[in-house]
């Protein structure tokens, strides 16, 4: 048996993904074939007999194409990709501009107004020019969509919208081009309609387009060449088991066990800490990860096709593919409500020239029940209160940039909060410290020095114009400005400090190992510190600590009040997870968890929103219900989730959640809408009582409703 992975095309909703998963799963030589709408691809489980070439044949006779997802046909999948994306949005670009001119129509029509030049406007045929490429060229895609959904015995949103359309424009063309009656015109009903789920499939793309920009920025963050201890060579050409050399300030480029020297290395991208880990002979380094202060010599445990990286991009597109595809509401209405219209107009037409004996009669009376019960506004009534939500979310400094997200947060129980950069602001401040002044003033010239981010802490800290600090011998402390003339042979010790001579005398700052290293018994402390000693005795300590977000409390209890789950993942330490739980009061913490940890956890838990903004939350906002990402982070992290918050404001999880309610009210309002005007029209057309003209002009104004109902939407106050 093989696995095979391939890239479907022509997929537009779930139906074509049955479609496709059972052509390839009634071949005897296949064993598994799983198809994924998000990704747009199948991952096939076959035997050797069954070549490339014949699974393609099987996609290609279920109405699709395939092409092998693999290296050698990477350029093809994205040509492709292009040529998608570029029809994609022609598309909507060319609907635009042709039904721009027939809404304003519209909007003189409803309000009255008459601007001499503009009567072209009202003419039948000039209509029909410019709504029958929207029809039948643009709208091509939810014919076939609805073609593939009723060969699956369902009715989805292409059904609705192919129906809803076609309604108004035949009735359109019937009544009012080919028998004169100009009050019977709907086409820019249908219009519409097509160019506004068309403007959601845009916006769907782009969703799945942002994933991808993850995946590459994750592939473009690798090292491309490697120091082999014989020379240089491309980073593909390094096996497992080779000694390579990784220098002062480089990235390691690979998966390595440390054979000699000590080094700082920064391991946020995969912790989300800020702070470095020291690493010696023997411990285990991870591709991505940055030496800071020392070379070191290490074997290579993991290729490029096994190391850290590349399983993060495999984790990235699983985590895509088990992402919830949730059945929109429109396609639940429209799976009941399209066969009942339909057996409605059937029966009215059969009553009718049953009762009646005339034909004509009954065809009038079986058009007047499709065109008053024509599901236009059942097609406007999602897409029209979701646009208004994106535009309601990006005032308040929300950008959706999946529309899934607005129907989705309203369902979410659990929400999974990173810790660095999302409930802290992911620096640390120095909080206390244990020394007088010149002890102080000692330490800010050893770390002025130094890049490690306590010593820029320190330095930025203490130099502030307003900073003052109690010390523990009740001296005032403040701020540091000091002459730096004084420093003298100022020495990195690698995964331990600094040290420098000042004034003659050699004074040493670092952490613990290095106090002693130095033979000094200094206090022990479970807090982030840095010592300060000369040759004979410890002198000061400074602490550090992460600052809170200052809304970070107040929003975990509005959520609290919500019912809503709050989780803290951390990569860091339980200590530091425990600090910060004595603050923000979350219901539950997780520290130590690797990027893959995280995921698996959020996967395994239903209706959950994961808020990241690092690297190594990436996984996990593909993997959740919802992603938010915090615009202040890594620019992977605002890639692979569904929602960035502009400012990196906690609150505006809330402020979400909010537009998430109001935009799925708004939503049911205009089903209301839709449906009441059926509900009242239909019986009245089956009936005899509304003929088609006036059917067509009652229709119109349900969707114009629905269209005024979601506007109402962007004028709405939030807290």
């Amino acid at each position: 048996m093989r696995s095979q992975s391939f890239v479907i095309t022509g997929m537009t909703c779930a139906n074509c993904v049955n479609t496709v998963s059972k052509a390839l799963n009634a071949s005897d030589h296949v064993s598994e074939a799983t198809v994924n709408l998000a990704t747009e691809k199948a991952k096939v489980l076959a035997d050797d007999q069954l070549s490339d070439q014949e699974i393609i044949r099987l996609v290609e006779a279920a109405g699709y194409g395939a092409i092998v997802n693999d290296k050698a046909h990477q350029e093809k999948i994205a040509q492709e990709a292009k040529k998608r994306e570029k029809r994609l949005y022609f598309s909507l670009v060319g609907s635009v501009i042709l039904t721009l001119p027939l809404l304003f129509e519209m909007i003189l029509h409803v309000f009255q107004w008459h601007i001499p030049g503009l009567t072209f406007l009202s003419n039948p045929i000039f209509q029909l020019v410019l709504a029958t490429p929207v029809q039948f060229i643009v709208g091509a895609r939810f014919y076939v969509g609805a073609y593939h959904a009723l060969k699956n015995k369902s009715a989805n949103m292409d059904v609705l919208v192919a129906l809803g359309t076609s309604v108004a424009y035949f009735s359109s063309l019937i009544l009012s081009v080919l028998m004169g009656k100009a009050n019977a015109l709907n086409f820019e009903s249908s219009m519409v309609i097509i160019t506004l789920v068309v403007m959601g499939k845009v916006l769907e793309h782009r969703a799945k387009e942002k994933t991808t920009d993850a995946i590459t920025s994750l592939m473009s963050a690798r090292a491309t060449t490697v120091h082999r201890l014989s020379g240089d060579v491309a980073i593909e050409a390094i096996k497992k088991g080779e000694k390579i050399r990784i220098l002062a300030g480089e990235k390691v480029p690979l998966d390595v066990k440390i054979l000699s020297g000590t080094a700082s290395f920064d391991e946020s991208h995969l912790t989300g800490e800020d702070l470095p880990v020291v690493k010696s002979a023997g411990d285990a380094l991870f591709e991505g990860g940055i030496n800071l202060d020392s070379e070191i010599i290490a074997q290579v445990v993991h290729d490029l096709n096994d190391s850290t990286i590349s399983r993060m991009v495999e984790m990235m597109s699983e985590a895509q593919s088990a992402k919830p595809n949730i059945q929109k509401m429109a396609d639940r209405i429209s799976n009941i409500f399209v066969p009942i219209v339909l057996i409605i107009a059937l029966l009215t037409f059969a009553i009718t020239w049953w009762v009646s004996g005339v034909l004509l009669t009954a065809i009038m009376h079986a058009v007047a029940t499709l065109v008053i019960a024509c599901p236009c506004a059942l097609g406007l009534a999602t897409p029209t209160a979701i646009i208004s939500g994106t535009g309601l979310a990006a005032k308040y400094g929300l950008l959706i940039k999946n529309a899934n997200a607005l129907e989705l947060a309203q369902t979410i129980k659990t929400i999974f909060f990173d810790k660095t950069g999302t409930i802290t602001t992911g620096k640390f401040e120095l909080i206390a410290f244990d020394g007088n002044q010149k002890a102080l003033e000692t330490l800010y010239l050893l770390e002025s020095r130094s890049n490690h981010p306590l010593a820029k802490s320190l330095t930025k800290t203490v130099s502030a114009e307003r900073f003052h600090l109690t010390a523990t011998d009740k001296t005032l402390l403040t701020r540091v400005s000091v002459s730096t003339d004084s420093l003298q042979n100022v020495t990195e010790i690698a995964g331990r400090g600094v040290t420098a001579t000042i004034d003659g005398q050699q004074f040493y700052a670092g952490n613990q190992k290095l106090m002693q290293d130095l033979g000094l018994d200094v206090p022990e402390s479970k807090d982030t510190v840095i010592y300060l000693a000369n040759e004979k005795q410890w002198l000061a300590t400074a602490t550090f600590g992460s600052t809170i977000k200052p809304e970070a409390i107040d929003t975990i209890q509005q959520l609290k009040k919500r019912k809503i789950k709050t989780v803290m993942l951390t990569g860091d330490n339980a200590h530091s997870a425990q600090k910060i739980q004595s603050y923000v009061h979350l219901d539950e913490i997780k520290a130590g968890l690797a990027p893959e940890e995280k995921a698996q956890m959020i996967q395994k838990t239903p209706n959950a929103m994961m808020v990241g903004d690092g690297i190594n939350d990436a996984i996990a906002l593909a993997s959740s219900s919802v992603g938010v990402a915090m615009a202040t982070g890594s620019d992977i992290a605002m890639e692979a989730g569904d929602v960035t918050v502009i400012g990196g404001k906690l609150n505006k999880i809330t402020t979400l959640l909010d537009v998430s309610d109001k935009t799925m009210r708004k939503i049911k309002q205009n089903y209301f809408w839709a449906f009441f005007y059926n509900v009242i029209g239909i019986p009245l057309a089956a009936f005899g009582l509304l003929n088609p003209m006036l059917a067509a002009a009652a229709m119109s104004l349900s969707s114009v409703s629905v269209i005024l109902n979601s506007l109402l939407l962007t004028k709405t106050h939030l807290k």
